[in-house]
């Protein structure tokens, strides 16, 4: 943090701008606390302030434009991509769809509040093809709600700020490695809960081959659909898919329990949303349940039909 205040010093609005602009593409740079310490440690006037955010939400909001052109050009692959580094890929896409699903364009401001969602909503905005004008209007609004907080705050708490940065200071690298040595923990936890998910169902997995074979028999499988929604809208699903979420997960293992063969599918890596929910079936009573390899993608690229509602 010292390393990077430091260069803000030196370097001024520029390097305001730039870690922004790197935060708003993905990395994982602390531009909320860079803003914070900068206006707790620097005497500010009001042009100062006012420059300030501005300056950090145009590099944001360049961000999120970059992003946005992303999403519109290359759809769901690019989202794909980036869930398969994301250490919770199974709620990657399913949280920004969630938010735009209940809150429309003003999602995009409280995403930005949202670790992860942060990067992936310009990103939703471009594959659903959000009208540009009404995407730019509200990522600037959001641009600048969410870095106008981290300077009020550092303002607001100047006093506060110093003494907790004069306290780790005072531990020096040791406080530093802590810090370091706990984020790569809870970081290390995250990665070997994903392995055991994706080892524990690498034998349950139902290729589209066993799907096809299983939908001939006279009593046919119950297929599920672990997307959200509006993926379910835009993208159409498999005949006869029912869809699944935390809402009606309950009802769907009451209704199925006594069923020979459920199938789960989603369009994500790994199918690790359709095996989060297997899993969560299996809990409360389901025992036959498998996620479809590669998902609704391998299905359709395999010849199978897909279908969508229009109403």
């Amino acid at each position: 943090m010292d390393t990077l205040i430091e260069l803000v010093h030196v370097y001024g609005l520029w390097m305001i701008f730039v870690i922004t602009l790197l935060q708003s593409l993905g990395l994982p740079l602390p531009a909320f606390a860079i803003l914070m310490v900068t206006a707790a440690f620097t005497p500010l006037t009001l042009t100062d302030i006012v420059a300030l955010i501005f300056t950090g939400s145009a590099g944001s909001l360049i961000g999120d434009f970059i992003l946005y052109s992303a999403g519109k050009r290359y759809g769901t692959r690019i989202l794909g991509r980036l869930c398969k580094i994301s250490i919770s890929p199974d709620s990657c896409v399913s949280g920004s769809s969630d938010l735009f699903e209940r809150f429309g364009s003003p999602a995009l401001t409280l995403a930005k509040f949202i670790p992860g969602l942060s990067t992936i909503a310009p990103l939703v905005a471009g594959v659903y093809r959000m009208r540009l004008s009404v995407f730019g209007i509200f990522s600037f609004i959001a641009a600048v709600v969410y870095l106008g907080s981290a300077v009020s705050l550092g303002v607001f708490f100047r006093n506060e700020i110093s003494s907790i940065i004069a306290a780790l200071s005072d531990y020096g690298k040791i406080g530093g490695l802590i810090l370091a040595a706990a984020f790569g923990l809870y970081l290390l936890a995250k990665w070997i809960k994903r392995k055991r998910l994706i080892k524990q169902f690498n034998i349950d997995r139902v290729t589209v081959s066993d799907l096809y074979e299983l939908i001939q028999e006279q009593s046919g499988p119950v297929i599920l659909d672990a997307r959200p929604a509006d993926q379910r809208t835009r993208n159409g699903f498999i005949p006869g898919s029912i869809l699944i979420g935390d809402k009606n997960l309950n009802e769907i293992a009451e209704r199925f329990q006594r069923h020979n063969e459920v199938i789960i599918y989603c369009s994500c890596p790994n199918e690790l949303t359709a095996a989060r929910y297997a899993e969560k079936l299996r809990k409360v009573g389901l025992k036959r349940i498998g996620p479809l390899l590669g998902g609704i993608d391998e299905w359709a690229k395999s010849g199978g039909r897909v279908i969508f509602d229009h109403r």
